[in-house]
């Protein structure tokens, strides 16, 4: 039975209709009492990460390697529609700098706590690695409530294989494609490259990227269901980050239909592409999964650089802000990993 204080103070809500999204908050015997907090949840955490995104929105685009002098050297191509079914959602930003060889690609996959963000926040970044020889595909994807897991899964992989089946037009080579992303995009970014080694994965939905990556580029993600249940998340989001991400609370976790297939670092094995992890030990969101990351792609022998970071101002996606010796060192020795791996400059055992 629901509680009659509950009900009294939600007299003082907005009640929202429950006509739309019901499939993503309902669960056995979920009452409305239930659906509503849960639907409260999500906006929470998505109203949060759009603030966090205004107020970091001129830092995070001001990169401090474009000035008047290279800026238009970077050819843009904005709205690019990589899956007609869904127009309004499923867009990507083009970014190269202008010349006549092919170059490596980037897709690059904004975060925000997998219910807000947007590519438009992430034009620094592309910026960044445009200026240094990468053609970079900043793209959008369904966020919550709207879309949960796999339903993004399922845009980053119909946008890598628009990329991919477009390399000739976009002239980049259709051999050295990098995933990278921040956040809720690291974790799409890890899942995504996983589809290089895991079977499981694979049969686990009807879609797949027609290619491997070739690299993978990780800041300050999710990767790991433990650490993940054991977090505790600022602001109470504990319920609101579960649920925006796979549409089930903390406590549901052990019956989520996909629980098996959700988690990069159960996925990863031989195969799994050389990857960057940046991450930081104060990370008020991600604590310990950089750590978690490092220690299984090792424990597969898979190649991998990293970056720590080294004061305890640097929290969460720290670099994404260019600001501070820690995010200078962390974007120099991210681009030249990719640089090196993209020109074979990286030996392997």
């Amino acid at each position: 039975m629901e509680n009659k204080d509950d009900n009294e103070r939600l007299n003082d809500l907005e009640r929202v209709s429950l006509q739309d999204e019901d499939y993503y908050y309902d669960h056995p015997n979920v009452s409305w009492l239930e659906r509503h907090r849960r639907k409260r949840a999500v906006r929470q955490t998505q109203k949060l990460f759009r603030v966090i995104d205004m107020l970091f929105a001129l830092s995070q685009n001001a990169c401090p390697y474009v000035n008047r002098h290279n800026v238009n050297t970077i050819d843009v191509k904005s709205d690019i529609i990589y899956d007609k079914s869904l127009p309004s959602v499923c867009k990507l930003d083009f970014y190269r700098e202008k010349s006549e060889e092919k170059q490596p690609a980037i897709i690059l996959i904004h975060g925000g706590g997998f219910s807000a963000g947007d590519k438009k926040y992430r034009k620094g970044r592309s910026q960044f690695f445009a200026l240094n020889g990468f053609s970079v595909f900043c793209i959008n994807y369904g966020l919550a409530p709207q879309y949960i897991f796999p339903e993004p899964l399922r845009h980053i992989v119909t946008a890598a294989n628009f990329i991919y089946d477009n390399a000739d037009e976009y002239n980049v080579d259709r051999d050295r494609i990098f995933v990278g992303g921040d956040s809720a995009g690291a974790y799409y970014a890890a899942m995504v490259a996983a589809y290089n080694c895991s079977d499981k994965l694979k049969s686990a939905f009807d879609f797949a990227p027609k290619f491997k990556f070739f690299g993978t580029l990780l800041n300050c993600g999710v990767y790991d269901k433990e650490t993940v249940l054991k977090t505790r998340y600022p602001f109470g989001l504990a319920n609101g980050v579960m649920l925006s991400m796979t549409g089930t609370k903390p406590d549901d976790f052990d019956t989520y239909k996909y629980r098996d297939v959700c988690m990069p670092s159960e996925l990863i094995g031989n195969g799994y592409p050389p990857t960057f992890v940046i991450y930081s030990d104060n990370d008020i969101f991600c604590k310990g999964q950089g750590d978690v990351m490092i220690d299984t792609l090792n424990k597969n022998g898979i190649y991998n650089e990293h970056f720590s970071a080294r004061y305890s101002g640097s929290n969460h996606c720290f670099s994404l802000t260019w600001s501070g010796d820690d995010a200078a060192a962390a974007n120099e020795l991210l681009l030249s990993f990719a640089k090196r791996l993209s020109e074979d400059k990286i030996k392997f055992k």
